[in-house]
């Protein structure tokens, strides 16, 4: 399987599609339009198709066949957390406390994930 560089960026639109490619599996431009817009067909399907074709540029996705071609992803979650990382420090820079409360308003935190978050916390504070 394809191992995610580094220097690749993932935005956010490419992070919410391999999303559906993680959750469903192979998937064709329709299907792949259907599940993203739950139906709204907003965005369109040539955005999505233009999206689909930038990622496997990018490596990030693979295409197979002509008519309909089916995409999946090249890469497993496992490997995007480097990615993810460099997206949300890109996007918060130096200031990450702003980012911590809004995804902990957005749902509740789980134990073990409070747990690593006063584990790190803690870390940093004897440092």
């Amino acid at each position: 399987m394809f191992v995610q560089k580094k220097s690749t960026t993932l935005t956010p639109g490419e992070a919410e599609l391999l999303g559906l490619f993680w959750q469903n599996g192979p998937l064709t431009l329709s299907q792949t339009h259907e599940i993203y817009t739950a139906g709204s067909g907003t965005p369109a399907l040539q955005t999505i198709q233009t999206r689909l074709n930038r990622m496997v540029t990018k490596k990030l996705l693979r295409r197979e066949g002509s008519f309909p071609a089916v995409y999946s992803s090249t890469i497993d979650k496992e490997n995007t957390r480097g990615v993810y990382f460099d997206l949300i420090e890109e996007l918060a820079g130096n200031d990450i406390a702003p980012l911590l409360m809004h995804l902990s308003e957005k749902r509740s935190l789980t134990a073990e994930e409070i747990k690593a978050l006063e584990k790190i916390l803690h870390k940093n504070r004897n440092n």
